[in-house]
């Protein structure tokens, strides 16, 4: 699985769109830093039609509330607003398996905080829930956030067919469809039917000399081909 960071779809210094391919789409996972003036939810707001497929959004979205953490009395202002750029991207907040606060206070006077959040894509399979880890934060404020994602298992053919070019495979490859379709009846096209019947033909006489011809190869870590 590769990621790509996407400036093209959301240019904004305190955003992270990341894309992958899962199947035929692409998916984003967002990653954030919003300050006290809540520009990052501006930013997103403005870009909600490009960032369609969001499977988590996450990050400190610096908004102190009491529907996510319990110690703290209050709702903040921006919660609405936070929770309605989330529905339009189609995702939920999640509440951590092991709830702790996700910032310790410099000052021993404040409280610790809960202020980095996750929203998750309940139709998503792949990403479950997340644990907070607050012995891995060493000398940082923040205590790390891990997501588990689910990979399936999943066959990728990696052999193709291939003839190599300027080789005698290639020359043994263009005479027999020369030949063969040189030496194709089309005198009797009176039908719809007959049209059909050389067109397979014709068909049949490409596939036999590309399989009498062509190799089965494997895609290895070092190939050109």
């Amino acid at each position: 699985m590769r990621f790509t960071l996407r400036l093209n779809i959301i240019n904004h210094q305190d955003v992270n769109a990341l894309a992958f391919h899962s199947g035929q789409h692409i998916n984003y996972i967002i990653n954030v830093y919003s300050d006290d003036n809540q520009s990052t939810l501006h930013a997103l707001n403005q870009n909600i039609v490009n960032l369609n497929n969001t499977v988590v959004m996450t990050g400190d979205f610096n908004i102190r509330d009491n529907d996510w953490d319990p110690n703290y009395p209050h709702h903040s202002a921006y919660t609405k607003d936070l929770f309605t750029l989330a529905e339009s991207l189609g995702l939920d907040l999640s509440l951590p398996i092991n709830p702790s606060p996700t910032r310790f206070a410099d000052n021993p006077r404040d409280t610790n905080s809960v202020i980095d959040l996750a929203f998750i894509n309940p139709n998503n399979s792949g990403f479950g829930q997340y644990s907070l880890y607050p012995e891995l934060r060493r000398f940082s404020d923040y205590v790390p956030l891990i997501i588990e994602v689910g990979i399936n298992e999943t066959y990728i053919d990696n052999s193709f067919w291939s003839i190599c070019k300027d080789r005698e495979e290639e020359m043994n490859f263009i005479k027999a469809i020369t030949d063969n379709t040189l030496a194709l009846d089309t005198s009797n096209i009176t039908s719809k039917e007959n049209l059909e019947t050389i067109v397979q033909r014709l068909a049949n006489i490409f596939n036999e000399a590309w399989y009498s011809q062509a190799k089965k190869k494997h895609i290895m870590k070092h190939s050109k081909e």
